[in-house]
């Protein structure tokens, strides 16, 4: 049972550990060697004489004779306690970093700890048996042995031959609840069935030398799920607690060969040592989740205080580059200013001595002076997008109404037609909103077919926990293979030549649903025209803001 030696030192249990476990295996028998009586009186054996007895000797005697069943009992439920501790860490764990094998084999614990209360009920006679308890008590260890092992071998070789490390979140999900309810309906029916049956058979033989022969197939299958199939799952899931699990087989192997071997009768040394290697067994895995979560949250701590120095550079980046856009748009506009002023004064006093190419040419010029102003403008919008700092609610009929009578000249000269739904009221940042509704009505007036007005409506619905409004059209539709293109700055999907714009609309567009953690998507095909889609989050985070 040694460890891999092809991982890192992350992945394995300190080796100060592992001694510390092999000593704790070792340091029982090295003390029953050396004279230790680790062995417990008989229960009922201090109560012989009991009618030569005073009432304190009386008492004390029953403490005396009671003394195997209380030691028992609180290594059984040390037990049981570290299986359920073991349990719940696995299944934080598994929110954590789901990884569906750590709840499974954390359940197979569990439930191989409920089989341990069992046997512990059983040997203080809380649950009764319809055979005799002579028989049951000894049968519910072998039991719960076998299905320890049993269960760790069965679930085990589930994971390594059916469940892929990665796949869908919520199968993964519903794999662990249905694993889990499975296991526990076993370890129910297992107690019912031997708590039930009324012949039950003889698992300890004082004179042989295989004093209970039950726990052999346990000490077997344990030595198999040490050496074999523990350290191919070490190997698929490289992690803390799948390395512990090895080294958890040297208790457990130790456990059965006391019992095994040794131990000939209820609370002899064996039988105790047995048991507290049982505990030993299960805080083995428990130390490697731990060790397990630990790291997680040190790495996971690691990762957030990067990511913060990552947001922090990322936000100065962002706001020297707003600046810069914003400083360059600003300085071109003077220089840009004087052509346009001077090429209109040069048209005005010139015009009527210019041939027709050179007009042309001032023609020429001016289209692209103004072309520029409204890139320039474009920019100087696309930076100040984000500036001001808080929501306001906001009724989205009043608002649209007003871009549409910003829009009166458009809308007649086209004939457009506008059919608006109530809205609902939401908090926004106004100024931006107000300036994606404009870009979405100016696009679906510009983009109508030819000799068809246009027509557009305009209705909102909520999902989940956001309202989506749609803005249809029967414009020309955007072809399939652009949709995704057409919200990157500068893109066009016509010439300048066949419809005016500067490419930056849907950019803002863009720009101004991330400010509100939401979404823009367009359905379309061509000639069909075009359903734009904004998605907007009813509850936000005002850190963000």
């Amino acid at each position: 049972m040694t460890s891999p030696k092809f991982n890192s030192p992350k992945s394995q249990l300190p080796n100060w550990i592992i001694w510390i476990i092999l000593g704790l295996c070792i340091l029982p028998i090295i003390l029953l060697l050396s004279g230790v009586n680790f062995s417990s009186p008989p229960l009922g054996n201090e109560l012989e004489h009991s009618g030569l007895m005073s009432a304190n000797s009386y008492q004390e005697a029953v403490f005396q004779s009671l003394a195997g069943a209380f030691t028992h009992f609180m290594l059984e439920w040390s037990a049981v306690a570290v299986a359920f501790a073991t349990a719940i860490l696995a299944f934080i764990q598994f929110r954590i970093t789901g990884n569906l094998a750590t709840p499974i084999i954390g359940m197979a614990l569990l439930c191989a700890g409920f089989m341990d209360a069992f046997h512990a009920l059983a040997s203080t006679q809380l649950i009764k048996s319809v055979a005799d308890n002579e028989n049951f008590i000894p049968l519910t260890w072998a039991v719960s042995r076998m299905f320890n092992a049993l269960i760790l071998l069965a679930v085990t070789l589930f994971i390594l031959i059916r469940i892929k490390p990665t796949g869908n979140l919520r199968k993964r999900h519903n794999t662990v609840v249905i694993t889990n309810i499975i296991l526990l309906l076993i370890s129910y029916i297992v107690v019912r069935l031997c708590a039930r049956s009324e012949n039950l058979p003889s698992t300890m033989f004082p004179e042989d030398i295989i004093t209970r022969p039950y726990d052999v197939v346990p000490l077997l299958l344990f030595i198999i799920l040490g050496l074999v199939i523990f350290p191919r799952f070490y190997r698929r899931e490289r992690n803390v607690f799948s390395h512990a699990l090895i080294w958890s087989m040297v208790p457990a192997v130790a456990t059965q060969l006391h019992m095994s071997f040794g131990s000939a009768r209820l609370f002899d040394a064996h039988f105790n040592i047995g048991h507290y290697l049982k505990v030993i067994f299960y805080l083995v895995p428990f130390t490697g989740m731990l060790i397990d979560y630990l790291i997680t949250y040190r790495e996971e701590k690691k990762r957030l205080a990067l990511l913060a120095v990552a947001h922090r550079e990322l936000e100065r980046k962002n706001k020297e580059l707003e600046q810069f856009v914003y400083i360059a748009s600003h300085d071109l506009q003077e220089p840009l200013r004087t052509v346009m002023n001077f090429t209109e004064l040069l048209h005005q006093d010139y015009g009527e001595r210019l041939d027709d190419t050179a007009n042309t040419y001032m023609n020429f010029i001016q289209k692209a002076s103004s072309r520029m102003s409204a890139l320039i403008k474009g920019l100087l919008d696309y930076s100040r997008i984000g500036a001001a700092k808080k929501r306001k609610t906001v009724n989205l009929t009043t608002l649209i109404n007003s871009v549409i009578e910003d829009l009166n000249a458009s809308i007649k000269e086209t004939g457009a037609v506008i059919e608006l739904s109530q809205m609902p009221s939401l908090p926004v940042f106004e100024t931006e909103l107000r300036l994606l509704f404009q870009n979405l009505l100016t696009n679906a007036i510009k983009f109508r077919k030819k000799d068809i007005p246009p027509h557009i409506r305009i209705n909102s619905r909520e999902k989940d926990d956001s309202v989506v409004i749609t803005i249809s059209d029967n414009g020309i539709g955007i072809a399939k293979e652009h949709q995704e293109k057409i919200f990157s700055i500068f893109k066009r999907l016509h010439g300048n030549d066949e419809i005016e714009g500067t490419g930056i609309g849907l950019a803002h567009c863009q720009k101004i649903m991330n400010l509100h953690g939401g979404q823009i998507w367009v359905t379309s095909e061509k000639g069909q025209g075009s359903s734009f889609n904004i998605l907007i989050p009813l509850n936000h985070d005002e850190e963000s803001e």
